[in-house]
């Protein structure tokens, strides 16, 4: 074979890989939100976070880090995915030793309640979100079937028919341009729906199956061995009263007998100033009224129970300094739109800032 042809050959394959990753950059959206969520906490700076926030979408809906500080001074990042399990925790924080190294986690407990831990939805919105990494590749071999850890490790194979959701992928694409066009997430992984949802007592009891036992032991010996001093597991409010059963006093005493603290903000709505039948978008999440509220009791909490280094290079104060400058607009925006019950899933750039 000529030369030539070899050229050629080399070209074409090297086109259809270059075609393959882009694809799978592209295409490979479990969760839209979480997707531009996850891919901004990679773009901050080295260990500039000084609290991050573990969890489902209760974490990224109730806390807005550039309000925090803007009144309290510490920077935060909510590394949370939507329903994710208290499987994925460990990863989660192995994530964030190696990217951040934070002064203090705050854990929320709601992730060990999950009856099926390993469900396959939780786990890609989490592990489909991630680059490639060891950690990543660590976290399918200890959570997926062997004969299922294919499609996650090359998710192209999951998603290569997703054309006929090219909307949702695009959107995605356009806010991570958004996201390096400025080197950072302006707010973050905040996302919020602007509906004040109608109250309606609920009541059910806490449900921790065995294995979300089986994942708070490994979650907090792999804290312990790590030498992870802080960190704060709490319990967001909801709608739902949830009531608490002889498993849910247990979860509480492993987690007081490893050295760490819980915090149940269930317990102080009232405190807080929360309005069940206003600061809600839906029985499960608070709107921005309730996350303002939620934010300002929280980092008051953070920073009268916990020493965090507060001392930023020009660049990261730089940085939390503009990302700050849009509180006031993006607050008030928020609110109207809430107010109107406008509706809608509010997570990008644009949404939230334009």
């Amino acid at each position: 074979m000529k030369l030539k042809h070899w050229i050629k050959i080399i070209i074409f394959a090297g086109l259809s890989i270059v075609l393959i990753v882009l694809a799978s950059s592209f295409l490979c959206v479990a969760n839209e939100k979480d997707t531009v969520g996850v891919y901004g906490f990679f773009k901050e700076p080295k260990d500039s976070i000084d609290v991050v926030l573990i969890g489902p979408s209760t974490m990224y809906t109730s806390f807005y880090s550039p309000l925090a500080y803007e009144k309290y001074g510490f920077t935060s990042y909510s590394l949370a995915t939507s329903s994710m399990t208290s499987a994925a925790y460990k990863s989660a924080v192995q994530i964030a030793e190696k990217e951040q190294h934070p002064d203090l986690y705050v854990v929320e407990i709601w992730g060990f309640c999950y009856e099926d831990q390993l469900e396959e939805v939780s786990l890609r919105k989490w592990i489909d979100a991630l680059p490639s990494s060891d950690i990543r590749n660590q976290t399918i071999e200890e959570l997926v079937p062997e004969e299922e850890q294919s499609s996650f490790k090359y998710p192209l194979i999951k998603y290569h028919s997703r054309w006929d959701d090219l909307g949702g992928c695009f959107k995605v694409f356009l806010d991570k341009k958004n996201i390096d066009k400025k080197g950072f997430s302006v707010t973050k992984s905040f996302a919020t729906t602007p509906i004040i949802y109608p109250y309606a007592p609920q009541e059910s009891p806490y449900r921790i199956k065995e294995s979300g036992f089986t994942y708070l032991d490994i979650f907090l010996n792999y804290c312990k061995e790590a030498g992870i001093e802080n960190i704060l597991f709490v319990r967001s409010p909801e709608l739902i009263q949830y009531t608490p059963v002889d498993s849910y006093y247990e979860m509480i005493d492993k987690i007081h007998a490893a050295g760490y603290d819980f915090l149940n903000m269930e317990a102080v709505e009232d405190e807080m100033g929360l309005d069940v039948n206003h600061d809600y978008y839906n029985s499960t999440h608070l709107n921005i009224f309730g996350a303002e509220k939620y934010t300002d009791y929280l980092s008051k909490y953070v920073m009268d129970n916990y020493n965090l280094n507060t001392n930023y290079a020009p660049e990261v104060k730089k940085e939390w300094d503009y990302c700050a400058s849009f509180n006031d607009h993006v607050i008030e925006k928020l609110k109207t739109l809430t107010e109107n019950n406008s509706g809608g899933y509010l997570y990008t750039q644009k949404d939230l800032i334009n």
